[in-house]
């Protein structure tokens, strides 16, 4: 092997191991802006206005389980928009959805509607050249989040390097419309979060909003908006387009087909033809007024202050509402790795009598394996607790899927971030159960008030919650070939094909992603999953 690709290479990581952190200030003031409402009403609240009792000053909320009416919900808002539309995301992929959800932004946007996109620059590798031309349309301002300076494949060694800062990110996610209607929960923007036929499906929740909380989502928006850490796209990317006009008609021709070809695809039609839309038309979206809302969002000042000043942080008010819980939680969690801290406050909770309940992915149907290393370490403990733990198989609602006649079925994987507390409150957002949403990312989350939507909930969870499609997890003795050596560990306990099974060490995974794991849970990361 020549030595010297070695030497620069070698040379290259000590040059960005000296840089000073690659963060984007913002050298100069940039244009401060809030968000553009109504002079009348909004006409989105002429469709969407039902609720089952007055609203006055409270908040009322639709679920939006399915994949299908949690898009038609977006594109409805974007559509239907007058004066702005707010955009916040972790990720927002180039593929068919992307391309859709692009689309009718550009169509609000040649109404003359204000559309504002702000997204987390960590996904955004190889994306410039599409995002400065999404940045060129006079109507659409884009936004960075903790840009990094280097824009290459080696930008990734620089968060290797500068974790404290880089390796902060804006999980957020929201979608306004006039001031008046949002969106939250934990969708992206991309095909895996709204069953597209290929690849991975994630199982996932967002929520419909009216009312006061649309408040405050639209001026935490406008908060992390005017942030030093939003920088406009100009100071981002390297290259400079000449005009919109240069790229305006073949980009809409691109944009065009894109939708075309959605619409006609099976995901298009149940989208056209979703329980959502087709309740709008007939006006029969019937809103749950909640008895009251709390709204919590981080600071974007969280990336780049100390990790352990809460100052910034949600995490200690939300602690306060689950240290109120009187009888049941359930947490169901994508990435479920506890701090000590949340060790000891369920730990506490047990102690009062309070049932609780984990749901999070297992090895197999998770897409972060690095997560479950941290997970695993306290699986002991939680099932010590009392705790009731169930892991999501990767093959479950198998049967479900094959009555909706996918070309390929998908490999499942949770992504909800939701949590029942007391059957009388639901928390719902874009924050997981672990270190990096507690202390590195900033997120947002709302505490809603509401008996009913928390009951139906539970319902749906207690239908789908079973050994067909998930695991349920307990310590007992496991089997061995020596004798009078008696090892306990982990036991999986699910159904397959009607009859009982048990497994001894994380099913379905395969060899390379459990020696993965066991490797990382080594490592003392915890405080990064």
């Amino acid at each position: 092997m020549h030595l010297f690709p070695i030497r620069i290479f070698a040379m290259s990581l000590l040059l960005l191991a000296g840089c000073s952190p690659k963060y984007i200030g913002v050298s100069s003031p940039k244009t401060i802006s809030k968000t553009a409402y109504p002079k009348t009403k909004s006409p989105l609240l002429r469709s969407l206005h039902k609720t089952n009792k007055n609203l006055g000053k409270r908040s009322a909320f639709y679920s939006l389980n399915v994949p299908a009416d949690a898009l038609a919900a977006r594109l409805f808002l974007i559509d239907h928009a007058k004066t702005s539309v707010n955009v916040q995301y972790y990720i927002y992929d180039e593929d068919t959805i992307g391309g859709v959800f692009l689309a009718h932004l550009f169509k609000a946007a040649n109404r003359g509607v204000k559309v504002r996109i702000l997204l987390d620059d960590f996904r955004t590798t190889g994306k410039d050249d599409a995002l400065e031309k999404i940045a060129l349309h006079p109507n659409v301002e884009l936004r960075i989040f903790n840009p990094n300076r280097m824009r290459t494949l080696f930008r990734y060694l620089t968060l290797a390097f500068h974790p404290d800062t880089l390796g902060k990110r804006m999980h957020n996610k929201s979608l306004s419309a006039d001031g008046s209607v949002a969106i939250i929960g934990g969708r992206n923007i991309g095909d895996v979060y709204f069953s597209t036929e290929d690849g991975m499906l994630f199982i996932d929740y967002d929520i419909l909003c009216i009312g006061k909380v649309v408040s405050d989502i639209t001026n935490a928006f406008d908060v992390f908006w005017n942030s030093n850490e939003a920088v406009p796209a100009a100071k981002v990317f390297d290259k400079h387009w000449m005009s919109y006009k240069e790229i305006e008609r073949p980009f809409r021709h691109t944009l065009e087909n894109t939708v075309k070809r959605f619409n006609a695809s099976g995901l298009g039609q149940k989208v056209i033809h979703s329980d959502f839309m087709q309740k709008v038309k007939k006006d029969r979206l019937l809103f749950t007024v909640a008895k009251d809302t709390n709204f919590y969002s981080d600071a974007p000042s969280k990336v780049h202050t100390n990790k352990n000043d809460d100052r910034t942080h949600i995490s200690r008010q939300l602690q306060g509402h689950i240290q109120k819980i009187q009888s049941n939680l359930v947490i169901i969690s994508p990435y479920f790795v506890p701090t000590k801290q949340m060790l000891t406050l369920l730990k506490h909770l047990k102690k009062e009598g309070v049932k609780i309940t984990v749901v999070t992915n297992s090895l197999a149907s998770t897409d972060v394996p690095l997560v479950y290393a941290g997970y695993k370490k306290s699986i002991k403990t939680l099932l010590g607790m009392g705790i009731d733990l169930y892991e999501l198989k990767s093959d479950s609602f198998r049967k479900l899927l094959r009555g909706k006649k996918l070309k390929k079925i998908p490999e499942i994987s949770l992504h909800t971030k939701m949590m029942l507390l007391d059957n009388k409150r639901l928390a719902i957002g874009s924050a997981n159960m672990d270190p990096r949403s507690d202390k590195l990312n900033t997120e947002l989350v709302v505490i809603i008030h509401s008996s009913k939507l928390t009951k139906a909930q539970h319902n749906i969870l207690d239908k789908a919650l079973n050994s067909t499609n998930f695991y349920k997890l307990s310590w007992e003795k496991h089997p061995t070939a020596i004798k009078d050596i008696t090892t306990y560990g982990v036991v999986w306990h699910t159904l397959e094909k009607g009859k009982e099974k048990s497994y001894y060490d994380a099913p379905k995974a395969g060899f390379f992603k459990k020696l993965g794991v066991d490797i990382v849970s080594l490592l003392p990361i915890d405080g990064l999953l």
